[in-house]
C-alpha cells in the first residue's frame, strides 16, 4: 500500500469564512490514518469530508468544486493531480507520498521506493534500496553496529539479505552481484 506521512497542517489557517473540503481517497488514507485520526485532521483544517475510492483511477462523485473555497486532498500525489485536472482547479495536498509498504506489528514500514530500477533478483528479494536508511545499493555501510544501522537504530537490511544469502546457500550469488 502507498506510505502516507501528514504535512505539517497548521500552516493551512483554518479561515471560518471559507468553505472547506477535505477529499479522503480510500484505501490508502485508511490504510495510513486511523478514523480518529481523519476526523482530527478535518477538524483542524475546518474542512467538510468527501470520501472517494481510488481517485488515481479517475473516479469521482459528489464534489461540487465551485461550492469551497480550498479543496485539500489526503491521498497519494498521483491522486492529488488526477483531482486537481477532473476539477479543474487546485487541490492542496496534507500528506507527502513516502513509497509503497507493508504493516509489520502496527508498525508501517517502506519496502519499495518505486525507483525504476529493481533489483530484487540481485538481493534475494529484500529492497536495500528503500530499506536502508542511506539507500545503498552495494553493500553495507561503515556505521553498522551489532547488526543495528547507525542512523534509525533499526536492523542493517544488508545483514538480513547476508543471513538470507547464508540460509539459502547464495553467498556467492550476492557477492557476485555487488
Amino acid at each position: 500500500m502507498i506510505v502516507l506521512k501528514l504535512k505539517d497542517i497548521d500552516k493551512f489557517d483554518s479561515n471560518k469564512g471559507e468553505r472547506r473540503l477535505l477529499v479522503v481517497c480510500n484505501p490508502c488514507a485508511s490504510w495510513n490514518f486511523s478514523e480518529k485520526n481523519l476526523k482530527d485532521i478535518s477538524e483542524k483544517l475546518n474542512a467538510e469530508v468527501s470520501r472517494q475510492v481510488m481517485v488515481c483511477n479517475y473516479k469521482i462523485s459528489g464534489i461540487d468544486s465551485i461550492a469551497y473555497d480550498k479543496i485539500f486532498g489526503l491521498m497519494c500525489g498521483a491522486g492529488v493531480q488526477v483531482l486537481a485536472e477532473i476539477l479543474g482547479r487546485e487541490v492542496i495536498p496534507i500528506v507527502d507520498t513516502l513509497g509503497i509498504g507493508v504493516k509489520k506489528n502496527s508498525e508501517v514500514e517502506i519496502y519499495c521506493s518505486g525507483c525504476g530500477n529493481c533489483r530484487l533478483e540481485e538481493t534475494l528479494s529484500i529492497c536495500t534500496v528503500a530499506r536502508c536508511a542511506k539507500s545503498l545499493a552495494n553493500g553495507p555501510c561503515g556505521g553498522v553496529h551489532d547488526a543495528k544501522c547507525e542512523v534509525d537504530n533499526k536492523e542493517c537490511v544488508w545483514i538480513s539479505v547476508y543471513e538470507k544469502a547464508k540460509s539459502l546457500d547464495r553467498i556467492d550469488d550476492l557477492l557476485k552481484n555487488q
